[in-house]
């Protein structure tokens, strides 16, 4: 009986390791085997024959391959601070960190001083009595005030007048140094995206300036109850209006003539010199500082942050979350719904599931009908979780990307047709036009054509300049007047460090020594400069002997400045017939001169709505021309065997209005007829064919882009950016904006069909799908829209010197060391 026994055992033992071994994957040990079990998606009903105790189902993730569209965690930098309390959700602003310049539109107007440092803190102070900033606020309709931690530097009285999208809130007077101001919105007209101004009556001093008050934070949400009240605020009194407001013009007089003034601007009546002062107010705790940095994202407590994205419809949001099982992630998703009205449409948690592991990871799917603008908010659920850590969470897409290939032969021959004052819209590509190109449109249609591209600059000195360099004009230093450093590589420098011959015939006099552009080059020739023939067909014609005259196999670079669409506008026999066929006898006829032009657009020379169609149909019958003249110089290249070895590039400088604003010609303005130019990549031996970018490209790009197609090194220190990771889909789709700028006046910036303009005292929001002429601002309709421009807008042009594409990011979606290289630059 007992060698039975032992042989029954026996028999058991070896069944029980038959099962275990059956279900091991190849390589796979028994101890890691209870691992990998327990992140099944559903209950192993084994589970219970092997004791191992049954666990709920993991978290949902995506099943197939996904690529990455958007990484919340680095784009940090592009979050807003966000509380959830038991009162209702607040939105935070932090004026002591760098990501102030977001809600100043990176101080365009000049009327703050950002980080400027005051007793116990930092604040953004007013220059002057008054300045003004935009929040971003909550749609769950819980908005009740306005709270802001300030410091006032006067001595005495002062008072602090705030208007909410135009409309005056209570007003508040202010004690010596810090305070909290509570300011109710009972009535006010709150909407997601709010402009907020402030005014002081007196003023004192914030770094070195004359300043009615510094704002450490703010916050608008609902009123939270506190244990201890961070400061009181008393309402004014009417009968004190009027001699502060003196109090105040007295300070401002001082600023206005530019003087020192002593204690003049700063100082309080007598009787308040002898007024005993209360005691300093504490400085109230600032919001979470979850912003500061780009890795992994810890939150705890109520708090939160908020992206405003571009979100395909194709999205999911990928968490991958470290906590204790129970722990929960809550994940709301808002969306515009027209006339101001933003709305959640998305509420979900994600759990931490006991025994699935210290990170789970999980998806979170949404239903949306179209690509658009949203904004997306990640937070804790309110329980007893202390923390949970975000190592991951990012939106991500369905597929795979091919990406760059990992060789591309470089172009043996390089064409640059440079087509001066064309403005994309009048070319067959990507629009509807009359105007017929046959030529140009063959060549986006078999190479790489960009959906929308700016310039930078909005006439030839500026643009050329940013075209040769790779920089923005600020850094190049060409405006309204300038050169290029003589000792900076310019675009020919990086074709003669490769062996290429170099070429350079134009008609636009400002690419010459004017602008230090005639040096690197083997063949040169300015036709302006040189009183000769300067349309097309005469440059057909240099660069003709120009390829005739080159070894065979001797790589070249050739540069066609081509100026037709520029004034003087001529009428060429057999192509203006397309566009006026009864013909025209008025008084520009033949031409219409950049004089008259000019005498036009200063208002000194009155034309009709007969002669402004006839101006716009000669502008046309230029482009045709040009196009007629590219082709012939292609089919030149064909016959000579070497058109699939030539990278062709085609840009322009800038575009040029037709009254879509109430004048003519370029130069004044970053409206769409001025900023947006073609852009065309076109090489059969290494750039895909037919493909169309939506993504936004700036034409500081081509030079870095050309630098990586012909295996160049050096130029380093360029703020255009590689754009074949864009072209062959590798940024995941996720829309990089396109940027203008006329000196450092005006800027545009375009994401998709959005569109923002800053000038002067503010900014416009445009929705380009409805609006091509740009004539409607539609901000008060479009808040996530607009927060998203001006988030983007306001980090561009805050560290727009230092900016490097390459290294930095794009401004809606920066790289991951954007903040190290922020401070490194200050």
């Amino acid at each position: 009986m007992r060698y039975l026994f032992v042989f029954v055992c026996l028999v058991l033992v070896i069944a029980a390791g038959c099962w275990a071994s059956n279900n091991l994957t190849p390589g796979e040990s028994e101890e890691n085997y209870s691992d990998r079990v327990v992140e099944k998606s559903t209950p192993d009903p084994k589970e219970a024959v092997s004791g191992v105790p049954e666990l709920d189902p993991p978290l949902p993730t995506v099943d197939g391959e996904h690529f990455e569209a958007f990484d919340l965690l680095r784009n940090r930098p592009l979050a807003h601070r966000i509380t959830y309390a038991e009162e209702g959700q607040s939105f935070w602003i932090d004026a002591s960190e760098p990501d102030f310049v977001r809600y100043i539109q990176g101080n365009h107007t000049n009327d703050w001083t950002p980080f400027a440092d005051v007793e116990d803190g930092v604040v953004a102070g007013t220059r002057g009595r008054e300045a003004k900033l935009t929040m971003p606020a909550g749609v769950d309709g819980n908005t009740e005030v306005l709270e802001m931690n300030l410091f006032n530097p006067a001595r005495g009285h002062n008072e602090l007048t705030v208007t909410l999208n135009g409309a005056d809130l209570p007003k508040a007077t202010l004690a010596e140094g810090w305070q909290v101001v509570e300011i109710s919105l009972e009535d006010a007209p709150v909407r997601g995206d709010n402009d907020v101004a402030l005014s002081f009556s007196n003023m004192g001093r914030i770094g070195g300036r004359l300043s009615g008050g510094g704002l450490a934070w703010a916050r608008i949400g609902p009123s939270i109850a506190r244990e201890e009240p961070l400061a009181a605020v008393e309402e004014s009194q009417d009968d004190q209006e009027l001699e502060r407001g003196e109090q105040g013009e007295e300070a401002q007089e001082q600023l206005e003539v530019g003087g020192t003034g002593g204690d003049s601007g700063e100082r309080a009546t007598e009787e308040e010199e002898e007024k005993e002062q209360e005691p300093v107010v504490e400085v109230a705790p600032s919001p979470n500082k979850i912003w500061s940095g780009q890795g992994a994202l810890t939150l705890s407590g109520d708090e939160g942050l908020s992206w405003v994205v571009w979100l395909h419809d194709d999205a999911v949001l990928e968490l991958e979350m470290q906590g204790e099982p129970g722990c929960s992630a809550a994940v709301e998703l808002a969306l515009e719904r027209g006339q101001g009205v933003v709305e959640t449409v998305l509420s979900e948690e994600r759990t931490l599931v006991e025994g699935r592991g210290e990170s789970q990871t999980t998806a979170v799917q949404f239903d949306v009908d179209s690509s658009q603008v949203a904004r997306l908010n990640l937070g804790l659920t309110d329980n007893e979780c202390e923390e949970i850590t975000f190592e991951t969470a990012r939106l991500i897409r369905p597929g795979t990307v091919a990406g760059v290939p990992e060789e591309i032969t470089p172009p043996k021959y390089v064409l640059f047709w440079i087509i001066d004052t064309l403005r994309a819209d009048y070319l067959p590509i990507h629009f509807e036009t009359d105007v017929q190109a046959p030529n140009l449109k063959r060549l986006a249609d078999e190479g790489v054509s960009f959906r929308v591209a700016y310039v930078q600059g909005t006439e030839s000195r500026a643009s050329h300049a940013s075209l040769f360099t790779g920089l923005y004009p600020e850094r190049h230093g060409v405006m309204a007047r300038g050169r290029v450093d003589p000792n900076m590589p310019i675009l020919p420098h990086l074709f003669k460090d490769l062996g290429f011959q170099t070429g350079l015939y134009a008609s636009n006099g400002y690419v010459s020594h004017l602008l230090n552009l005639n040096r690197g080059w083997d063949s040169y020739k300015n036709t302006i400069h040189d009183a000769t023939a300067v349309d097309a067909r005469a440059l057909l014609r240099h660069g003709t002997r120009f390829v005739e005259a080159q070894e065979e196999d001797q790589p070249f670079f050739l540069y066609l400045g081509t100026i037709d669409p520029h004034v003087t506008y001529r009428r060429h026999e057999g192509i203006i017939d397309i566009y006026e066929p009864d013909g025209y006898s008025g008084r520009f006829s033949r031409f219409l001169s950049g004089e008259d032009l000019g005498r036009i657009k200063g208002r000194h020379l009155s034309v009709t709505d007969r002669e402004k169609e006839w101006i716009i149909n000669l502008y046309k019958n230029e482009i045709t021309f040009n196009d007629k003249k590219f082709g012939m110089f292609r089919e030149l290249l064909e016959e000579k065997g070497i058109w699939d070895e030539t990278l062709v590039v085609v840009t322009s400088d800038h575009g040029e209005e037709f009254w879509e604003h109430g004048s003519v010609g370029h130069g004044h303005n970053v409206h769409q007829e001025m900023v947006h130019v073609p852009l065309i990549f076109h090489y059969p031996g290494g750039l895909p064919a037919g493909r169309v970018v939506n993504s936004g490209a700036d034409v500081i790009d081509v030079l870095p882009t050309v630098r990586e197609l012909v295996g160049g090194e050096g130029f380093d220190d360029r703020q255009g950016m590689n754009l074949l990771p864009t072209i062959f889909g590798e940024h995941g789709g996720y829309p990089a904006p396109a940027v203008a700028t006329q000196y450092m006046r005006h800027y545009g910036m375009q994401i998709m069909d959005w569109k923002i303009y800053l000038r002067g005292g503010g900014f416009r929001i445009y929705d380009r799908r409805e609006d091509i002429l740009e004539m409607e601002d539609v901000r008060e309709d479009h808040p996530l829209a607009s927060r998203m421009l001006q988030d983007s807008v306001g980090l561009f042009r805050a560290y727009r010197r230092e900016w490097d594409k390459s290294r930095w990011g794009v401004a809606n979606n920066v790289s991951a060391d954007f903040l190290e290289l922020v401070a490194q630059s200050q």
